[in-house]
Formats: C-alpha cells, sequence, structure tokens
C-alpha cells in the first residue's frame, strides 16, 4: 500500500523533496510534528517518505462506516475526536491517548499535526495540548522512556492547483523530557510547545505579522518566491518592507512540452471530465488535491487499463503492452513538465 500511494504523489505532484533525513531516528519512541496546510496529502507525505512505521492519528469523522474504518484501521489509522464531533465523544480520547502511549512505550513512531485543523495560511497556527497530553502520560507510566519529536516543515508552491511541488524539512529531534516535568506538571505544557513550534517555524513558510499577512503574501507572490524553500523565503519575508519589487514585466515562457500535455488530456477525456464534474462540488477547498488523488489513483488507472482491453480487443497484445507503456511515459512527462495552471 506504501508503494502504491508513493506512485499517486509521484504523478500528483511536479516534484517531491526531502531534506533532513540525517535527523530521523532509525529507531526508538519518535512523534513527528507537521504543519498541516493540504488535508490528507500531508498526512500521507509523511509515512511516505520515511522508513519508519508510523501510525498516525485522523479525524474520527472519517471512521464512520464500518468497512471504511477497518480499512483505515489497516493503515495505521487512530480516530482522534474534536468538539465538533460532539461533546460526548471527547472522552473517547482517552482510549485513544492510550493506545498512543502504549505505541511509544512499543518504541513505534506516531505522526500528529498538533495545530488541530487544517488551513491554507502561509503560517504555523497555536498548537493544541494533545501532542503533550499523551506525552505527559506516557512519561508518568514509563518515567525512563526516551521520546523524540520530529518537527517536519511541509511546503507546498500550491496547495490547490496541479502539479504542485511539495518540499519536507526534518528538523532536529527534541528529547520530549527536557520539557515535560513529571513530578511538577505543567498543564498549560508552554515549554514543550514553545520548543516544538519555534523549531517548525524555521522549517516552513511563516507569516507571524497576522495584521500585514495578506499584504506580505501579496509582496511574496510578486517577487515570485520559491514557498518550497523556507531558509530562504522566512529571511525575506523578515525583511519584507525593504525588499524592492522588480517592475519589470516577466514574459510568458513557451512550454515546448504543449503537445505532449494536449496528448495526455486526449488521453484522458473521460476521466478529466468526470473531475470538472466533481471539482466545484467540493465543499472543503483544503480536500481538492485530496480527491485529486483519489482520482488519480482509482479512475485514471481503471480507465487506461480498460482502454488497454479494447486495443487488445480490436488488435493484438503487443500493441495494447505499447498503448499502456505510452499512456503512462505520457503521465509522466506531463506531470514533470507542466507549469501549475488548473
Amino acid at each position: 500500500m506504501r508503494l502504491y500511494i508513493k506512485v499517486g504523489l509521484f504523478f500528483l505532484h511536479k516534484k517531491i523533496t526531502v531534506f533532513g533525513e540525517e535527523n530521523i531516528p532509525k529507531k526508538g519512541a519518535v512523534i513527528f510534528i507537521g504543519n498541516h496546510q493540504n488535508a490528507l496529502i500531508d498526512a500521507i507525505l509523511i509515512p511516505t517518505t520515511v522508513k519508519r512505521n508510523i501510525h498516525f492519528l485522523a479525524r474520527a469523522a472519517a471512521f464512520k462506516n464500518a468497512p471504511v474504518s477497518k480499512f483505515l484501521s489497516s493503515l495505521n489509522m487512530i480516530p482522534v475526536y474534536r468538539i465538533r464531533d460532539g461533546i460526548k465523544t471527547i472522552g473517547k480520547n482517552l482510549e485513544v491517548f492510550d493506545k498512543c502511549v502504549e505505541l511509544l512505550h512499543q518504541e513505534q513512531a506516531i505522526e500528529i499535526f498538533a495545530e488541530g485543523e487544517h488551513h491554507l495560511k502561509r503560517k504555523v497556527l497555536p498548537f493544541k495540548k494533545g501532542f503533550a497530553r499523551i506525552i505527559s502520560i506516557a512519561l508518568q507510566k514509563y518515567p525512563t522512556l526516551k521520546i523524540q519529536i520530529v518537527p517536519v516543515g511541509i511546503n507546498y508552491d500550491s496547495r490547490l492547483k496541479y502539479p504542485a511541488s511539495v518540499s519536507l524539512h526534518y528538523g532536529k529531534p527534541i528529547l520530549a523530557s527536557n520539557f515535560i516535568s513529571v513530578e511538577n506538571p505543567d498543564l498549560r505544557f508552554s515549554k514543550i510547545i514553545n520548543e516544538v513550534s519555534s523549531s517548525l517555524k524555521k522549517l516552513t513558510i511563516h507569516i507571524e505579522d497576522t495584521a500585514n499577512y495578506n499584504a506580505i503574501l501579496t509582496k511574496l507572490n510578486a517577487l515570485e518566491v520559491d514557498f518550497t524553500n523556507p531558509t530562504v523565503t522566512n529571511k525575506l519575508i523578515k525583511n519584507i518592507e525593504a525588499t524592492p519589487i522588480n517592475p519589470d514585466v516577466k514574459t510568458k515562457k513557451i512550454n515546448w512540452f504543449a503537445p505532449i500535455h494536449f496528448s495526455t488530456k486526449l488521453n484522458s477525456l473521460l476521466p478529466l471530465l468526470i473531475w470538472k464534474y466533481l471539482k466545484p462540488k467540493i465543499n472543503d477547498i483544503i480536500f481538492t488535491n485530496t480527491y485529486r488523488f483519489a482520482l488519480i489513483t482509482t479512475l485514471f488507472p481503471l480507465f487506461y487499463l480498460i482502454q488497454t482491453a479494447v486495443v487488445y480487443y480490436f488488435f493484438n497484445v503487443k500493441f495494447s503492452l505499447i498503448y499502456l507503456a505510452s499512456s503512462i511515459l505520457l503521465g509522466i512527462i506531463t506531470t514533470k513538465t507542466m507549469t501549475i495552471n488548473q
């Protein structure tokens, strides 16, 4: 399943770049904490770019259907309940916390989005306390347990358009016991929240100035910054007022692969029409790439296989295999050479 998802992500993104792999502990209890700007795509990028077997918390709403719940659980997904799921459901999180504690005790890896919600802001939102509570319970139960926290900055040049590029920056591990006292617990968990949040803000694009957020973002877009490079872009944000915008008119570059892009679209006409129909019906636009990913991993390959069968029926196995290989090659070239425009 991991390999299949990696293939889907390969066709969803123009480029996926990973930094800081040397910071990922090869063994021991680990909590990966990332920023959350692209719904399910954030959740599956981390497990498919590290070698650890990761369990990750997901919205309880996704587990309502029994067969779906069983399938998601088989992928190491654990439901977590929020106030919007109903006040009575919050108590179920105690079971979730206990499960996470035992996983950490078994020196497993867990993935948590500490902001508690997804969003389109190019900033790190204030953290919820959930991850810190899990660590506190774990340390109270197993005082000698070493829990490493690895902050993960996930940076997209676009969260909604296709084909976007993304970079993942794995930060240096933070030893949780250095910031949580079992003897004198701080129920606000300020030390550990501040430490992890500060680390994450260096690994992803973070516009701190809320009052001037839109103006800063507009200027960054005008400067055509690389949003997948948080180090350079965050330095620019600090000196944004003193940074002039080049008034020169940008010349539009010719994409010489355009005929191949057209051929790919023509070869994928039915799935693209279905996507065009479904896209406006997505209630939460942050799920745009989640739905796109779902079609890339289901409808598109199924459609190509049906067309391959049709070619085989009218011609022979040789022509059908040539068609299938050509479809895959066209898809790769198009994904890796298209300019973001849809």
